[in-house]
């Protein structure tokens, strides 16, 4: 989940579900940002796989793009 505040942390904005992962868990999330744009990445792990995923805001965190998998070889696109 991601929640984003521009105001020093006195309010937030509702909570985005950015993984809506149903067959593995969401883990090991980090977040990055500079000015209005930031990146959130995890790992989804299951039982058979482990793969890094990432979704990019350009609007301080009020909307994210589609998640990436950082894993695939070529052209890094949607899921």
């Amino acid at each position: 989940m991601f929640r984003a505040s521009d105001d020093g942390g006195a309010t937030f904005t509702d909570k985005i579900n950015l993984s809506n992962s149903t067959n593995s868990d969401s883990v090991d999330a980090e977040i990055a940002s500079d000015f209005n744009n930031g990146v959130v990445s995890w790992w989804e792990r299951n039982a058979t796989s482990n793969e890094p995923m990432a979704r990019l805001s350009n609007d301080n965190g009020q909307t994210f793009g589609p998640i990436l998998k950082l894993s695939m070889n070529g052209t890094i696109g949607p899921s």
